[in-house]
């Protein structure tokens, strides 16, 4: 059922997608030029350390919440007409209220992100739903840790990192057509990479921001006010 994520040859993360560095396409470009901010996620995020703990991880979906909400509004208004099949995906955020709820967190007190990536083009769409779905694929990893560690199971808070079940490689698999049919030409390309590139970017900053709040909230509370 686990999906590996490789990194690099030495290493695997729960939190890109697989992809061969074979043939030069929009996918091992992705890959390769997010690696920095991909890794800096993990760092700040922390989630198949084996010292997470129940608590933390409550934090960590509540620090989702925050940023997938606005996050998948704004993308709600920016899908194009031809993109009207990805809207099902953009509900992370319901799955992470529900995760919430099941753990005792009232999200009408959690801040939230205003500072998101641009998304104004059809490229930066697709680059931003790059990293949300890679996400999404590699949480079938961390669905096993939090339930093997803590017994949470996806109906009792553990939805959001089981994603589509079953369906979730079928789900990315159905991604990977949209990037590789949407990166029409080189400026395209980039732009896509500098769209997964910034999303990545502004996850970190908000996740730090939001982990420094919870360390020393009255000494934050401005500083995180400002930013969500």
């Amino acid at each position: 059922m686990a999906v590996l994520v490789p990194s690099d040859p030495l290493r695997v993360s729960p939190y890109l997608p697989p992809e061969p560095i074979t043939a030069s396409t929009i996918l091992t470009r992705l890959r390769l030029e997010t690696r920095g901010e991909h890794e800096a996620v993990e760092s700040v995020l922390n989630l198949m350390d084996t010292a997470l703990t129940a608590g933390t991880y409550g934090q960590r979906l509540g620090q989702f919440y925050g940023f997938y909400g606005p996050l998948e509004a704004a993308l709600q208004t920016r899908c194009h007409p031809e993109m009207a099949t990805l809207l099902p995906r953009l509900n992370k955020a319901v799955l992470l209220g529900h995760d919430l709820k099941q753990l005792g967190v009232d999200v009408q007190g959690l801040p939230l992100c205003r500072h998101l990536p641009p998304i104004n083009t059809r490229a930066e769409v697709l680059g931003c739903l790059y990293v949300m779905e890679g996400a999404t694929l590699g949480g079938r990893l961390i669905t096993q840790h939090v339930q093997a560690t803590f017994g949470i199971m996806p109906a009792g808070g553990g939805s959001f990192f089981e994603g589509y079940g079953q369906d979730t490689g079928k789900m990315w698999q159905a991604m990977r057509q949209l990037l590789l049919s949407g990166a029409v030409d080189m400026p395209t390309e980039n732009a896509i990479v500098a769209s997964a590139i910034a999303t990545f970017a502004s996850l970190r900053a908000w996740c730090e921001l939001t982990h420094t709040r919870a360390g020393n909230p009255q000494h934050n509370q401005t500083d995180t006010q400002q930013y969500a």
